[in-house]
């Protein structure tokens, strides 16, 4: 669907499938005319340019019916598009292995046409493409790997829909509730006989977990979570891993790591291990000191110090924060009603970026669904909109994600098509006393989506395939994670907040002051556990792993210092590594050190400062892959990032 219309999201079943039907013989049709253009009259516009328009084109089409699989409130559409996404992943298999088309864009490239920057680069990148598609291979060996993908596919689809059915969970009565807050236990499901439901989804679990004061509830609780989808996803995961291994070493290449890190900004697995025991060694002692706070509190109150499990960690960790640095999470989250932060932080990237965002009377797919559109703040004229998809329901993607619902780029007719995202959250539903209420933690997660909404809807790339967040996997996340440090700011923060009994009543300057002040009080576990993960993601994929489960349990301890629970099965649960970041789950610490420094040059020349802002729009954000990431960087900071910033940022 591409132009500047307004997107349809009222599909059926049958329609679904009919649109994958009708995009796939376009865009075959399209091919065709590109393989048949004679070798001697080939340009760069009837062989590259017309390749980039069949397929932004044709990703116009599924961009939609695809993500609804991961949103529609319909069971049937959810479904019909799940199978939908495993049509076109495995159309898309077979694009990616024609060797008519590769050997049009070879017959172009051996004239040694003469071309812009950014044309150049199209070009090297749909050869690269081709060339990691398996095209150097004999047709028997092409027509294996392709085999492979498909059924790679399919498990990774699997993986995802198995966690998005999940509707486990713990039943309390109220005497079993003590420590959470009136506002949490408010919003629970209450059962007839008047006991509450806890469900794994994140808004009950997290808060759950923080704030309940009965262990053996959250031993039950931490036990169910971490086996989520465990007798099917455990095998679907090994089978996924073993795959991509072979893969990879039919294309020739060491390792699924080293396939997927070579069209990245750190290009092999040894420059990401080396920066991984590089951030370790640094964050070590911090997390160990933070860890034997912990055990010491725990020690004090129940006499059983001596060790901290994963159920555990939580809680004091958060019992830290009340009673020794006085930061009250559950008081604070009173002053975050989700459309107070919603606008304060949608007026802070209107003054940060000369933009203007209003509501917009847009089909959407739900109710409780929000649309906006973004414009110039000079011209008024329309840059592209977005979506809020933000409660939780049956069957809804489980994690917080912006999804690129159209890209913004340059049409054959010479409009430029404006783009279109969602953010797709689980926040606190509103309870029948309060609206939905944000802990600081969700208001950084909101910040972050909304860097790829701005992402997605500040770029100005002339190509699809360079749009937006359309960049190197290790770069995707550096406007979030910038976006994310004005939510510690404290003038931000007094800004966006509003007691939802009193709106006119901000965040008090001692909670406020706290809670900046003990960013850093968790830094050290807090950033190891993520470097757990993002080491357990390149074991993972650096050679065929046979037992996840016990590489998970050992690098667990030894890397994050808490262990993993006797018979869980966390990684069944791991979302990520099915969804896009395998082998690049380091991209979240990668692209944090650059952000930091980032930020840095906001701090230099002042927070809200939109000079800076539209230098940060202009080099980071309206590339997208048009340009090597790391001359992005280079040209805003004046000079290679470095982690001084980062490792300033957290007291170290």
């Amino acid at each position: 669907m591409a132009g500047n219309t307004f997107l349809n999201f009222d599909y059926t079943p049958t329609s679904i499938r009919e649109t994958g039907e009708a995009a796939r013989a376009e865009y075959e049709k399209q091919l065709a005319k590109i393989a048949a253009v004679a070798a001697g009259t080939r340009t760069f516009e009837n062989t590259v340019l017309a390749l980039e328009n069949a397929g932004a084109d044709y990703s116009d089409a599924i961009a939609v019916p695809g993500a609804l699989a991961y949103f529609s409130p319909d069971p049937a559409v959810r479904d019909a598009a799940a199978a939908f996404q495993l049509e076109t992943s495995r159309f898309g298999i077979e694009v990616s292995a024609r060797r008519d088309i590769y050997a049009a864009l070879c017959q172009y490239a051996g004239s040694k046409p003469t071309l812009q920057p950014d044309e150049r680069r199209l070009l090297d990148q749909m050869m690269l493409d081709f060339k990691r598609g398996g095209l150097q291979l004999a047709d028997q060996d092409l027509e294996n790997v392709k085999a492979l993908r498909k059924e790679l596919a399919a498990f990774q689809i699997q993986f995802t829909k198995n966690l998005a059915a999940v509707k486990d969970g713990i039943t309390l009565p109220a005497d079993r509730l003590g420590g959470l807050p009136e506002t949490y236990t408010d919003g629970l499901e209450r059962r007839p006989d008047g006991t509450r439901f806890i469900s794994l989804d994140y808004p009950d679990y997290l808060p759950f977990m923080d704030d309940a004061d009965d262990a053996e509830a959250r031993r039950e609780l931490e036990f169910k979570f971490n086996n989520r989808c465990a007798q099917d996803n455990v095998a679907l995961l090994e089978k996924t891993l073993r795959l991509r291994h072979q893969i990879a070493v039919k294309l020739g290449y060491r390792s699924h790591a080293h396939f997927m890190l070579e069209d990245r900004m750190a290009k092999t697995p040894q420059t990401v291990e080396l920066f991984l025991d590089n951030l370790r060694d640094k964050l070590r002692g911090k997390a160990q000191d933070e860890l034997r706070e912990m055990k010491l509190l725990k020690n004090n109150e129940t006499g059983q110090g001596g060790s901290m499990a994963a159920w555990e960690w939580r809680y004091w960790n958060n019992k830290i924060k009340k009673t020794c640095c006085h930061v009250d999470h559950a008081k604070i989250k009173e002053y975050f009603p989700v459309q107070a932060v919603t606008q304060g932080l949608l007026s802070l990237c209107e003054n940060l970026f000369e933009a203007e965002f209003r509501r917009a009377e847009l089909p959407v797919w739900h109710p409780d669904v929000q649309a906006y559109e973004l414009r110039e703040k000079k011209s008024g004229a329309l840059t592209g909109c977005f979506y809020l998809d933000l409660y939780p329901r049956d069957g809804k993607y489980k994690h917080a994600a912006c999804f690129a619902l159209r890209d913004g780029r340059a049409l054959p007719g010479g409009q430029y098509q404006k783009p279109c995202a969602a953010i797709v959250a689980n926040f606190p539903k509103p309870a029948p006393n309060a609206p939905s209420l944000l802990t600081h933690d969700d208001v950084q997660t909101l910040f972050h989506e909304f860097g790829h909404v701005i992402h997605t809807l500040f770029t100005t790339a002339r190509f699809g395939r360079f749009s937006g967040t359309a960049v190197a996997r290790d770069f995707v996340e550096v406007p979030s994670m910038t976006l994310e440090e004005w939510a510690w700011e404290p003038a931000v923060l007094k800004a966006i907040s509003s007691h939802y009994k009193d709106p006119a009543a901000k965040l008090p300057d001692s909670e406020l002051d706290r809670l900046v002040a003990h960013k850093n009080s968790d830094a050290g576990l807090t950033r190891l556990r993520q470097l757990f993960f993002s080491l357990l993601d390149m074991k993972y994929h650096l050679a065929e792993t046979t037992d996840t489960t016990a590489l998970y349990e050992q690098l667990m301890k030894k890397i994050s210092l808490i262990p993993m629970t006797p018979g869980t099965h966390p990684q069944a649960g791991f979302g990520h590594l099915m969804g896009g970041y395998d082998a690049g789950y380091y991209g979240y610490l990668w692209a944090a050190v650059i952000a930091a420094d980032i930020f840095g040059e906001f701090k230099r020349t002042g927070v809200f400062s939109p000079q800076t802002g539209r230098k940060f729009r202009d080099l980071i954000l309206a590339p997208g892959r048009s340009e090597d990431e790391v001359v992005q960087v280079e040209k805003f900071l004046g000079r290679p990032a470095n982690d001084t910033a980062f490792i300033k940022g957290m007291g170290l």
